[in-house]
Protein backbone atom coordinates (compact mmCIF):
# COMPACT_ATOMS: atom_id res chain seq x y z
CA UNK A 1 0.00 0.00 0.00
CA UNK A 2 1.02 3.50 -0.71
CA UNK A 3 1.67 6.02 1.75
CA UNK A 4 3.30 8.86 1.77
CA UNK A 5 5.14 10.69 4.64
CA UNK A 6 2.41 12.96 5.65
CA UNK A 7 -0.18 9.97 5.05
CA UNK A 8 1.19 8.01 7.44
CA UNK A 9 1.53 10.90 10.05
CA UNK A 10 -2.41 11.56 9.64
CA UNK A 11 -3.20 7.95 10.00
CA UNK A 12 -0.76 7.21 12.67
CA UNK A 13 -2.44 10.28 14.75
CA UNK A 14 -6.04 9.59 13.88
CA UNK A 15 -5.01 5.55 15.13
CA UNK A 16 -3.79 7.29 18.54
CA UNK A 17 -7.16 9.16 19.24
CA UNK A 18 -9.22 6.19 18.40
CA UNK A 19 -8.10 4.71 20.66
CA UNK A 20 -9.61 6.77 22.89
CA UNK A 21 -12.51 7.51 21.30
CA UNK A 22 -13.61 5.11 18.21
CA UNK A 23 -15.15 8.49 16.30
CA UNK A 24 -13.74 11.58 15.60
CA UNK A 25 -14.53 14.85 14.21
CA UNK A 26 -12.89 16.59 11.15
CA UNK A 27 -11.88 19.38 13.49
CA UNK A 28 -10.64 17.08 16.03
CA UNK A 29 -8.41 15.38 14.03
CA UNK A 30 -7.41 19.20 12.74
CA UNK A 31 -6.78 20.69 15.91
CA UNK A 32 -4.50 17.61 17.09
CA UNK A 33 -2.23 17.78 14.19
CA UNK A 34 -2.33 21.76 13.41
CA UNK A 35 -3.17 21.48 10.24
CA UNK A 36 -6.49 22.99 8.80
CA UNK A 37 -9.83 21.05 8.29
CA UNK A 38 -9.67 20.90 4.85
CA UNK A 39 -6.35 19.20 4.88
CA UNK A 40 -7.79 16.70 6.98
CA UNK A 41 -10.86 16.12 4.42
CA UNK A 42 -8.88 15.71 1.34
CA UNK A 43 -6.65 12.59 3.62
CA UNK A 44 -9.72 11.13 4.96
CA UNK A 45 -10.54 10.94 1.58
CA UNK A 46 -7.52 9.46 0.52
CA UNK A 47 -8.09 7.20 3.54
CA UNK A 48 -11.94 6.21 2.32
CA UNK A 49 -10.77 5.03 -0.73
CA UNK A 50 -7.65 3.12 1.02
CA UNK A 51 -10.98 1.52 2.74
CA UNK A 52 -8.99 2.72 5.95
CA UNK A 53 -11.49 4.90 7.51
CA UNK A 54 -14.99 4.79 7.39
CA UNK A 55 -17.20 8.56 7.53
CA UNK A 56 -21.16 9.36 8.18
CA UNK A 57 -22.81 12.32 6.67
CA UNK A 58 -21.85 14.53 8.99
CA UNK A 59 -18.47 14.02 9.39
CA UNK A 60 -17.28 11.65 11.69
CA UNK A 61 -15.25 9.35 11.26
CA UNK A 62 -13.93 6.10 12.48
CA UNK A 63 -11.22 3.39 11.60
CA UNK A 64 -12.13 0.46 9.48
CA UNK A 65 -10.70 -3.20 10.90
CA UNK A 66 -8.34 -2.83 8.17
CA UNK A 67 -7.21 0.45 9.12
CA UNK A 68 -6.46 -0.60 12.70
CA UNK A 69 -4.63 -3.58 11.27
CA UNK A 70 -2.40 -1.04 8.85
CA UNK A 71 -1.97 1.70 11.34
CA UNK A 72 -0.67 -0.94 13.91
CA UNK A 73 1.75 -2.23 11.30
CA UNK A 74 3.11 0.68 10.44
CA UNK A 75 2.96 2.21 13.98
CA UNK A 76 5.41 -0.98 14.69
CA UNK A 77 7.59 -0.26 11.68
CA UNK A 78 7.50 3.73 12.09
CA UNK A 79 8.25 3.38 16.16
CA UNK A 80 11.37 0.59 15.29
CA UNK A 81 12.89 3.31 12.77
CA UNK A 82 12.41 6.13 15.08
CA UNK A 83 14.43 4.26 17.60
CA UNK A 84 17.46 3.42 15.22
CA UNK A 85 17.51 7.07 14.69
CA UNK A 86 17.38 7.47 18.37
CA UNK A 87 20.56 5.36 18.68
CA UNK A 88 22.44 7.33 15.87
CA UNK A 89 24.01 10.18 18.14
CA UNK A 90 21.64 12.98 16.29
CA UNK A 91 20.60 13.96 19.79
CA UNK A 92 16.38 13.69 18.19
CA UNK A 93 13.77 13.87 20.61
CA UNK A 94 11.23 11.00 20.38
CA UNK A 95 8.59 12.88 18.57
CA UNK A 96 10.95 14.37 16.24
CA UNK A 97 12.57 11.18 15.14
CA UNK A 98 9.01 9.50 15.01
CA UNK A 99 8.67 13.10 12.24
CA UNK A 100 11.34 11.20 10.85
CA UNK A 101 10.77 7.88 10.49
CA UNK A 102 7.42 8.80 8.81
CA UNK A 103 9.25 10.71 6.48
CA UNK A 104 11.94 8.02 5.74
CA UNK A 105 9.62 4.72 5.96
CA UNK A 106 7.80 5.66 2.66
CA UNK A 107 11.34 5.88 0.61
CA UNK A 108 12.46 2.21 2.02
CA UNK A 109 11.90 -0.89 -0.11
CA UNK A 110 8.27 -1.91 0.34
CA UNK A 111 9.54 -5.14 1.80
CA UNK A 112 10.50 -3.34 4.56
CA UNK A 113 7.21 -2.70 5.93
CA UNK A 114 5.24 -5.56 4.73
CA UNK A 115 4.00 -8.12 7.19
CA UNK A 116 1.36 -11.16 6.35
CA UNK A 117 -1.37 -10.35 8.21
CA UNK A 118 -1.98 -7.02 6.79
CA UNK A 119 -2.84 -7.91 2.71
CA UNK A 120 -1.03 -4.83 0.04
CA UNK A 121 -3.27 -2.81 -2.17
Amino acid sequence: MELTGTHLRYLLHMYEMSRKEKEMRLTEIAKALHVKKASVARIVNVFREKELVDQEPYGKVHMTERGEQVAAMYYRRISSVADCLMQTGLFLTRQQALHAACTLLPELPETCVEEKTVAAS
